[in-house]
């Protein structure tokens, strides 16, 4: 008889929004980022500067607000696409109705944050090239 693995479920998998109060919230929240970004646990607890096993305890234990915002910034820099799938910055309507007014204005701030990160990186690609003469490479509007 074969034995299934089974994922280990958070202490609070069933909570609807963020307590920024309370650590196993954030850890839930932390957890869902990760896996909505279809991000690895190694992957991001590289990226962060931390061992996969502390990440674990974060998700499953409960962090700070701190290390939350620590790993909302990994994130941020990371563009993860399995299998080449387009990453998305945009919400469905399915998360918007389900989303809290906390949480719905905290992932629009992240969302604008990466917006940022993005704009700002462009930006200075663009600096570059035209800074080395390579002002063709720049596509017409960008």
């Amino acid at each position: 008889m074969a034995k299934y693995m089974r994922r280990k479920t958070h202490p609070l998998e069933g909570q609807d929004h963020l307590n920024p109060n309370d650590e196993l919230s954030i850890g839930l929240d932390i957890m869902r980022r990760r896996e909505a970004s279809n991000l690895p646990r190694t992957d991001l607890a590289q990226k962060i500067g931390i061992s996969e096993r502390t990440l674990f305890r974060w998700e499953m234990e409960g962090t700070t607000m701190k290390n939350r915002e620590r790993t909302i910034e990994a994130l941020a820099s990371m563009v993860y696409t399995p299998g080449g799938k387009p990453t998305s910055l945009t919400m469905t309507r399915k998360e918007l109705r389900r989303a809290t007014s906390m949480d719905l204005a905290s992932e629009l701030q992240d969302r604008a944050r990466i917006m940022d990160s993005y704009t700002q990186l462009v930006e200075e690609l663009k600096h570059r090239l035209r800074r080395d003469g390579l002002d063709h490479y720049i596509p017409p509007g960008l």
